[in-house]
């Protein structure tokens, strides 16, 4: 990285300034070149350069400099005043358009007399700020460059480079100041590409630099992408693996990558602040799950090494209490197997602390940090070094912000940490590597020996018409403020790409037509042949195939099987579902809002459970009043949702289930007489070997003596499901051959009708049916052909049937579908 100019005009005590600091380190490594004996001039970027003359001037004033944290809680201050919500993206907007003002000359008396509301309103809001800092005796870094111009008389005319283009304050200075411009000539050649979609477009770019490096390892290599912040992670994934740097560390890697991260975006800082806000709810005894299951399976918490395995199945029965909030109690026997954790659960101070100055939180803060024993357990690597180190530099801000804010809680102590370490942008330091990955930004003016920009899309150049919010259109395009309109859009696209091609003698531009499954456009600045794709560069190996007969496996040696009910159910709709059992795969809810269909069908199973072990026979039901009635199912009601968090979707649910038990409890009482035997009983059964438990909802005994075993169910049933060549509902059969019942039916609840829908051997023992004709037979006929089926399914499975053969419904919500080769 160099810049192509001529600089042996410049002697040591000549005052240079760049656009940015990345070009603070191309001028430096281009002047040691070209005089290498001679000590370096004085070197800044803009901003460096107005901090340099403050902190020359500073004996000679009693101003104090504040940073942009202090200046970001002045100016929320300022808009709460105004009765502003505090809003970060509220607050962005305003420091964005107060440096508008400030970078293009806007008086803002010119936006009050505008006549615009949100203009005047804005104009309000900066001079409250204003007249705060003037009380306290405070400037920003916007105030510097008007105190410069006023002692522009005893500084020295500097020689500046590598700006784009110079904003009105910029070169209001520099005019000032009789500067001089440092010239670059640069002749160059481009390469247009084409890919298929982004990730082929990454990985060439990969190994074009990792070819590029292989030739000649001196030379240096910068890959460009304007969407770097949104495509990091890709970047990292693509040039890692085709540079083998998987397992290194940031300092070893063979690229770099130029791109700072918001502290809080880190493992490390979200621990850090997890434990925080944990050990406040460990007062109060008042924890949330997810904080407590991350804070204790975090590898920087003391004892993680020692009890890794036991603290992630204390974080298992955490889940397991199926609550958003729990009380330490709950988790006493599973935290005794943790004996370091338990020790710092029991000697956290439990006295409240009362409001104090951010200062004092601070000073908590860090104790808790030290009790906890964070980041102690082991060696921090490099780049957790540095991060670690950032935080602690940054919380000190908490101490700035101590001369404005009054005593405050804890809890607002920790969101202003938070605040903090969300505004803190955090890099680890890189390793001397010559390949850069940048944004488009950071390559402005400097140059390399290969270069590669990729993302040239037509979201990119030109860019998006974007006007400040709080400057009306005809001021900011008076000002040229940049993306305010298509004409100042266009100068700046023309001026970003000739810059991006004087990166190199010879630049490769490069598109992708699709990016995450979105088709893209090409830049209209640059011509791509779209008809021609450039291939992804990754060599092919051929090799001979071979055919294997895996549709049968090995006989299944053990006896004892889980979900043996859905096992034969999968094997009789498709031998591989069925197989697939024997890989215990974890299975996963998907996250959903509210009740989903599984937890709305168990609530229904635990009422009605809870209300028939009461109420254990026709006669006792018919007995009860209505009032008392109305109780017993509410209080059921409340006892079968009291695991779920209060919601309005809790809420809801209740009425729902209540209307819907009312509706079956009519339906019941209108049967012959019955006897409850069981509810939601586990029962041993064995099919041909296969030893399993099963879940029966309910059994029933008639007065003729008739066993009837039910099934619950919430959706639309059919005794089909029974009797047709593959049982898709199996349950009912499964233990109806495996005990003396003599009748089976479903129970259908669902919010047009309540129904039963089965088969008896006594048509008595049932409510009566449909008509339609069916395809079950006799109940005794019935019996053997559930039961051959059954056996024929269980010696399918322990024999190893993996045939990938589904029936019309297998295919239908399975979980399998990674794993199979069916086309679908």
């Amino acid at each position: 990285m160099h810049l192509n100019a001529d600089l042996t005009h410049l002697v040591t005590t000549d005052t240079v300034v760049v656009a940015n600091n990345r070009q603070v380190l191309a001028f430096k490594y281009t002047f040691s070149k070209q005089q290498p004996l001679t000590q370096l001039p004085n070197i800044l970027s803009w901003q460096q350069y107005l901090k340099h003359y403050w902190q020359s001037q500073q004996t000679h004033n009693a101003l104090r400099l504040i940073d942009a944290t202090e200046q970001r809680y002045l100016i929320e201050s300022s808009l709460q005043q105004f009765d502003q919500t505090r809003q970060t993206q509220l607050t962005n907007e305003v420091i964005k358009n107060y440096d508008y003002c400030i970078n293009h000359l806007i008086e803002l008396d010119t936006l009050a007399q505008s006549k615009i509301q949100i203009c005047e309103v804005f104009t309000d809001w900066i001079k409250h700020y204003q007249k705060t800092k003037h009380n306290l005796k405070l400037i920003d870094a916007n105030d510097l460059p008007a105190l410069l111009l006023k002692d522009k008389d005893s500084l020295q005319a500097p020689h500046v480079y590598g700006f784009k283009t110079l904003t009105p304050l910029q070169q209001q200075v520099f005019n000032a100041l009789n500067y001089q411009t440092i010239g670059a000539q640069y002749t160059h050649e481009t390469e247009q590409k084409c890919f298929d979609n982004s990730t082929h477009e990454i990985k060439a770019a990969a190994l074009w630099a990792k070819h590029q490096q292989a030739k000649n390892p001196n030379q240096s290599i910068a890959i460009v992408c304007p969407q770097l912040s949104e495509m990091q992670y890709l970047l990292s994934s693509i040039f890692d693996q085709t540079f083998d740097d998987l397992l290194t560390e940031t300092g070893q890697k063979a690229y770099n990558i130029s791109l700072g991260l918001p502290l809080s975006h880190y493992t490390l800082i979200q621990d850090l602040l997890g434990l925080l806000e944990l050990n406040a709810q460990i007062k109060a005894n008042h924890i949330q799950t997810t904080l407590f299951n991350q804070v204790v399976t975090s590898v920087y918490l003391r004892g993680y090494q020692l009890e890794r395995s036991a603290r992630h199945l204390l974080a298992n029965h955490a889940l397991s209490l199926s609550l958003e909030y729990f009380q330490l109690e709950r988790l006493e026997q599973a935290l005794s197997q943790c004996p370091v954790l338990l020790d710092m659960f029991q000697t956290v101070q439990l006295n409240d602390l009362k409001n104090q100055l951010l200062s004092e939180h601070l000073l908590s803060f860090n104790a808790v940090l030290t009790h906890w024993g964070f980041a102690t357990d082991r060696p921090l690597s490099s780049s957790e070094y540095q991060l670690f180190n950032k935080y602690l530099i940054s919380s000190l801000k908490l101490n700035q912000l101590s001369h404005h804010q009054n005593k405050c809680s804890a809890t607002t102590a920790l969101q202003q940490l938070k605040d903090i370490n969300n505004q803190t942008v955090f890099q680890a330091q890189s390793s001397q590597t010559n390949i850069q990955i940048i944004g488009s930004l950071e390559a402005e003016g400097l140059r390399f020996d290969k270069a590669w920009v990729m993302g040239m899309s037509h979201d990119f150049l030109p860019a998006k018409l974007n006007a400040p919010r709080f400057i009306s259109t005809d001021i900011a395009i008076h000002h040229a403020i940049t993306h305010s309109s298509y004409e100042l859009i266009q100068t700046d696209a023309q001026n970003t790409l000739a810059n991006l091609c004087s990166l190199s003698n010879r630049v490769i531009l490069s598109y992708a037509k699709s990016h995450l499954a979105l088709e893209q456009l090409p830049s209209p600045l640059v011509y791509f042949d779209t008809e021609s794709i450039t291939p992804p560069d990754t060599p092919v190996n051929t090799c001979a195939t071979e055919s294997l007969q895996d549709d049968t496996s090995t006989w299944y040696t053990q006896t004892e099987v889980k979900s043996g009910v859905g096992l034969l159910k999968d094997q009789m709709a498709c031998a591989f579902k069925g197989f697939a059992h024997r890989l215990n795969l974890a299975r996963y809810d998907e996250p959903h809002i509210g009740l989903d269909r599984r937890e709305q069908g168990n609530a229904i199973h635990n009422a009605l459970q809870y209300i028939y072990q009461e109420i254990d026979s026709k006669e006792v039901l018919l007995q009860l009043a209505p009032a008392e009635l109305g109780t017993l199912i509410d209080q059921k009601v409340y006892a079968a949702l009291k695991r779920h968090p209060s919601s309005g979707y809790k809420a809801i649910e209740k009425i729902r289930l209540t209307q819907l038990l009312h509706k079956f409890i009519e339906t019941d009482k209108a049967r012959e007489n019955f006897r409850v035997l069981a509810t939601e009983q586990s029962v041993r059964v064995d099919i041909v070997g296969l030893s399993f438990n099963t879940r029966l909802d309910r059994l029933d005994q008639m007065d003729n003596g008739d066993q009837i075993v039910f099934d619950y169910k919430t959706g639309d049933t059919s005794t089909a499901k029974w009797c047709s060549a593959d049982i898709i509902e199996p349950q009912l059969p499964i233990y109806s051959v495996t005990n003396n019942t003599q009748g089976a039916a479903f129970i259908e609840l669902n919010s047009s009708a309540v129904s039963f829908k089965g088969l008896s051997k006594d048509p008595d023992s049932l409510p009566k049916q449909s008509r339609r004709k069916s395809s079950c037979q006799e109940w005794d006929q019935q019996l053997e052909l559930w039961t051959q089926r059954l056996n024929q399914a269980s010696q399918d499975f322990q024999s190893g049937q993996a045939q990938v053969l589904p029936n019309k419904t297998a295919c239908d919500y399975c979980e399998f579908d990674l794993l199979c080769r069916i086309q679908k």
